[in-house]
């Protein structure tokens, strides 16, 4: 009779498997949520995604740039864009709706408050959130703008407004802020993205190009 050992089945990608791209990330995005940026490991994201370390490290190149990309699971720029391409009613409160259900969400909420927590107190979280804000959101919202310079600073206006309501309200839950509901928000924040998306550059006071 065969002993146990040689009869149990190993957990995980067997041997010989491709490496998927999207399993690690899964992982990473995972990891990070549980554990923050500075305790997550590689190795740990590579026991999470059942590979060796060294092709996390292979396909990704470092944990900088791993947790940039796992922040694309989580916050998809082309939903911002559609948002914003749709024709019917207030684009403000189109973008504060759909931004809002990414924070409301049980599927992203949680990895948006500790990705964020992550970004403000360790050096290489807010490289690569800062990263991922320029590279991904900012240039696509803005692209849908128009594309100039005064385009990407009207998304990163708009996205003060958003990213400064979800640190007091889904991070540190300020009071009142944080006892709003979805509907009161979208009223108050609304006119004020509307404002900096679609104002005369003029009103806004944008400097010239």
């Amino acid at each position: 009779m065969p002993s146990p050992a040689k009869t149990t089945r190993r957990r995980g990608r067997r041997q010989g498997e491709p490496v998927s791209r999207d399993t690690v990330l899964a992982a990473a995005k995972k990891r990070f949520a549980i554990d923050g940026y500075e305790r997550t490991t590689l190795r740990a994201i590579a026991h999470e995604a059942h590979v060796d370390p060294s092709m996390v490290l292979y396909l990704f190149g470092s944990k900088l740039d791993l947790f940039r990309e796992a922040l694309r699971l989580i916050i998809d720029p082309q939903v911002l864009v559609a948002a914003l391409s749709e024709a019917d009613g207030d684009v403000g409160a189109r973008m504060v709706r759909v931004y809002l259900q990414i924070w409301e969400s049980a599927e992203t909420g949680p990895s948006m408050v500790v990705m964020l927590q992550s970004a403000t107190s360790n050096s290489e979280a807010h490289e690569a959130f800062r990263s991922f804000m320029q590279t991904y959101v900012l240039t696509a919202v803005s692209d849908v703008l128009g594309g100039d310079e005064h385009a990407r600073l009207r998304a990163t206006l708009a996205a003060t407004t958003l990213v400064g309501t979800a640190m007091l309200r889904y991070v540190m839950k300020i009071e009142p802020l944080a006892a709003l509901s979805g509907d009161e928000l979208v009223a108050l924040l609304a006119p004020t993205v509307t404002r900096y998306l679609t104002a005369d550059a003029s009103e806004l006071g944008l400097p010239a190009l």
